[in-house]
This record gives C-alpha cells, sequence and structure tokens, in this order.
C-alpha cells in the first residue's frame, strides 16, 4: 500500500525511508554496544524492507 509508486511520490517513503522508521519500534536490540546496535539495526532495517517490498497487498484493492 504505502510503496506504490503514487504514495511514494507523494509521501517521499519508499521501502526503505518506511524500513527505517519502522524497524527500531518493532524490533528491539537487547545489547548495550553501540557497535552491536548500530549492525543489528542494519540488518533489522534491511529484514523490514523485504517485509514490506514482499507484503501482498492484493486484498486492499478489493476495499475500493
Amino acid at each position: 500500500i504505502f510503496a506504490r509508486s503514487e504514495v511514494v511520490a507523494r509521501t517521499k517513503m519508499d521501502a526503505s525511508n518506511l524500513a527505517m522508521v519502522m524497524a527500531p519500534n518493532i524490533l528491539r536490540c537487547t545489547s548495550q554496544d553501540p557497535r552491536v546496535i548500530l549492525e543489528n539495526a542494519r540488518k533489522e532495517m534491511a529484514f523490514v524492507r523485504i517485509l514490506i517490498e514482499s507484503l501482498d497487498t492484493a486484498w486492499v484493492d478489493d476495499l475500493h
């Protein structure tokens, strides 16, 4: 839904930007080491980006 080209053109929030905002709220790193936190943040953002890009939104079209 949010990654559609017409939405991205308006909001400037592509899958990577959405993942950057959403990942820290969905996934938490329990380490106190800044290096571990930074490395995990990259992996967490990549994981959430894949989820966003893989989301089947076909059912949303039926709502309109």
